[in-house]
């Protein structure tokens, strides 16, 4: 019986952290700090998919990708989710919260 409580208890937990890691992206909307630093970072990281965009098609080939997030090319595989071989907006940033 303690068994089933611990993994019940361990699900509990992570299942709590992993909605918080899908709602840890800020609003762009959101008041105050939060939403000041959204806006900042989103404006950021248009900056550097616009500027690594060197045929400006809207997506970002591997050897794009490779100029601004060497970690990202290395592992190009998991972040093309839809496997075309280009990274979209929302597959660069990892979340589609924030529209380009």
């Amino acid at each position: 019986m303690k068994k089933i409580a611990a993994v019940f208890s361990l699900l509990f937990i992570v299942s709590t952290a992993a909605s918080a890691a899908v709602t840890a992206v800020p609003k762009l909307d959101k008041e105050g700090r939060k939403g000041d630093i959204a806006r900042l970072v989103k404006e950021q990281a248009k900056e550097k998919f616009d500027a690594a965009d060197m045929d400006k098609d809207g997506k970002l080939s591997r050897e794009e990708v490779a100029k601004i997030a060497p970690y990202k090319a290395e592992n190009f595989e998991r972040f093309d989710l839809d496997t075309d071989g280009f990274l979209s907006w929302e597959e660069y940033l990892g979340h589609s919260r924030w529209e380009k």
